[in-house]
């Protein structure tokens, strides 16, 4: 029958008895919503669908296929990699068309067809029965859901490689998607496609670090060629082992899938036998696996794999001398391709597929350079604020100068430190993703990048004034001898690093005058000694949850750490102790850089609240492992350092 609607109607109709003895529809899902309608509609009629809602629930229907594995419990790739009838040289990691989410939450997996290139993603529409009701035909059914719905397993085609270029340079692993192949078997260059690091290179940063004496014979093997050299620095460091070095995960996820799949996995690599049977990468390589010494040539060892391959092999590569062996290879494969390579690979149509793009050099010599570090030279412009009575107008260019020395001169010292530091920094939890210890910045990029801004430095230090040229050279000093032997050395290493800081304050004093100030030279060493102390106490904190009883690379154990403690509060309080004596020497003698050296008393009592505070947030757990960093960030402590400001340049300036 029909009806006419009110003007503003419920949609929830319920479940009433019509007459005939059959109750009337459910409740619908719009249930407590009102329209507002005053046409008449014929309740009789079913509702329309058009060909949109079809075509949703066509393409829910097979999306919701690959839904069936995930609601099994089986993870996304577990139920890719189910078993199905086929040749024995089936693809292996072959992602289904529909990629199942679980980060959604749980009953909430969607279909990514996107990231394949395989159209727009679905979602969930009028078409589709409410999730709830899914549920319980699932729980009704005797078998329950369905888990051996199997993933469709696209082959590779044209269409896959122009996938996996398409997502070259993205997290493969946030995507969860495999390239597959098809070659019975899979050739990778080890030296070069594995490993993020030349060995090479390593081998010989390590020697100079280790054996300096050895450099001149290096340089006499260099002089006859890359494979005399090699040599030689195998023969001086025969203990090198290039588990330490970074791997990419894509090419260790293609031979993974490729060992799951039976097929024969080959590693090409010119390093000893002796190293590769020892070394880290064994359980990473595994020990079903082949590794050998390529042929003298790449035309030579592109037709041995022919010969040891006649079904074909897929072949990992990453420089111009692999282009033989991809014109030989079945499929091929390239990570962090060079545009020039990447171009000459299409004119002539090897179709590589590329695992992974090489990340920005610029960037990773940018980084490493550590600007947010730059914020500690910013004590070299401390003599100036303090002398601001008896500044010129040109003092601030020469500041601004010596500032930017100062920052040239400490990224060069940092880059050296991160090389010297490469296995401690691996080995670190979060130090490891530096650009030189993950692999983004090669050792030889490194090795040039600081020594010209080291140069660089200098020649603009000695183009301002020698003394202040003299104290850069000086830092640079301490800072080499810091990173190849003191910073090992327990108790030194923090009065180096407290030396280092005052030198910044000292370079600074140069420039403005010739006479420094030792009230504040002592108040740096003791202040900046604590911070130190502080630095090493959170590196205590990190050992102490990893489980481990010392700290990597210096000359500490656990049994330190209450020393350290007391050490660190002491310096503190010292620098504290120095300031009021100072202020107390200042008021007596009327001197006339301050027309109110009573304000100081108010700086004194913020840097020692200001200390105490630093040390309990650090005993707390709270710090992290740079002091200065934390306090540029946290909010207390820059409010306490603009008031310190305040009053230190009012104490110049104000009469009272």
């Amino acid at each position: 029958m029909p009806w006419r609607s009110t003007r503003t109607r419920s949609t929830c109709r319920s479940p009433t008895s019509n007459g005939s003895g059959k109750a009337s529809t459910p409740p619908s899902r719009n249930c407590g919503r009102r329209r507002t309608s005053s046409r008449r509609r014929d309740v009789s009629r079913p509702a329309r669908r058009g060909p949109t809602h079809q075509g949703r629930g066509a393409r829910r229907g097979l999306i919701r296929q690959g839904r069936g594995a995930c609601a099994a419990g089986a993870s996304p790739r577990a139920a890719a990699r189910a078993p199905r009838a086929g040749g024995p040289h089936r693809p292996f990691g072959a992602a289904s068309l529909g990629v199942c989410r679980r980060d959604q939450g749980p009953g909430r997996h969607r279909s990514r067809p996107e990231e394949l290139g395989r159209g727009p993603a679905t979602r969930r529409g009028r078409g589709t029965p409410p999730r709830s009701e899914r549920a319980r035909a699932a729980a009704a059914s005797p078998a329950g859901p369905d888990p051996g719905v199997e993933l469709q397993r696209p082959v590779q085609t044209t269409e896959t490689r122009d996938t996996a270029q398409t997502i070259a340079g993205r997290d493969a692993a946030s995507l969860a998607i495999a390239v597959p192949i098809a070659a019975p078997a899979l050739v990778v260059d080890l030296d070069g496609a594995l490993l993020r690091a030349d060995p090479l290179h390593e081998r010989l940063f390590a020697l100079l670090k280790a054996k300096p004496l050895a450099v001149p014979g290096l340089a006499a093997a260099a002089l006859r060629g890359r494979s005399a050299l090699k040599a030689a620095a195998r023969d001086e460091d025969a203990d090198f082992r290039i588990g330490t070095c970074p791997r990419r995960p894509a090419v260790e996820r293609l031979a993974r899938e490729a060992r799951d799949a039976g097929r024969s996995v080959t590693w090409l690599t010119r390093e000893s036998p002796a190293t590769e049977a020892d070394d880290d990468m064994t359980d990473a390589l595994g020990r079903d696996t082949e590794r050998r010494r390529p042929e003298p040539s790449p035309e030579a060892e592109a037709r041995s794999l022919a010969a040891r391959h006649p079904d074909g092999f897929a072949y990992v590569g990453r420089s111009e001398a692999d282009l033989p062996l991809w014109r030989a290879a079945r499929e091929r494969f390239g990570v962090d391709l060079s545009p020039g390579l990447r171009r000459r690979a299409e004119a002539e149509g090897l179709g590589i597929v590329e695992l992974s793009r090489a990340p920005s050099l610029g960037r990773a010599v940018l980084r490493s350079m550590r600007p947010h570090q730059w914020l500690k030279n910013l004590l070299v412009l401390v003599p100036f604020a303090l002398s601001m009575g008896a500044l010129h107008a040109g003092d601030a260019g020469l500041a601004l100068l010596a500032f930017a020395c100062l920052c040239a001169l400490t990224s060069g010292t940092y880059l050296l430190n991160d090389l010297f530091d490469i296995d401690a920094d691996r080995r670190h939890p979060r130090k490891r993703n530096r650009p030189i210890a993950s692999g983004d910045l090669p050792v030889v990029v490194a090795v040039a990048a600081s020594a010209a801004l080291v140069v660089g430095a200098l020649l603009c230090a000695c183009a301002l004034r020698l003394a202040f040229a003299a104290a850069l050279g000086s830092y640079l000093v301490i800072t080499l001898a810091y990173s190849f032997r003191l910073k090992r050395m327990a108790l030194v290493d923090v009065v180096v690093i407290a030396m280092l800081f005052t030198l910044r304050i000292l370079a600074g004093m140069l420039l403005v005058s010739e006479k420094p100030s030792h009230w504040l030279l002592m108040f740096s060493i003791f202040f900046f000694l604590s911070l130190a102390f502080m630095k090493r106490e959170v590196e205590f904190n990190v050992v102490s949850q990893a489980g481990r009883s010392t700290l990597s690379g210096r000359g500490y154990d656990l049994a330190d750490r209450l020393y350290v403690v007391c050490c660190g509060i002491s310096s503190g309080i010292a620098a504290v102790v120095i300031f009021s004596l100072f202020i107390t020497a200042t008021i007596e003698r009327s001197q006339l850089n301050y027309q109110a050296p009573e304000l100081l008393w108010g700086v004194m009592g913020l840097v020692g609240y200001w200390v105490l505070r630093m040390w309990m947030l650090t005993t707390r757990g709270l710090m992290n492992d740079d002091p200065i960093l934390f306090a540029a960030r946290d909010r207390t402590s820059v409010l306490l350092g603009a008031v310190c400001a305040v009053l230190a340049v009012c104490a110049q300036v104000v009469h009272l």
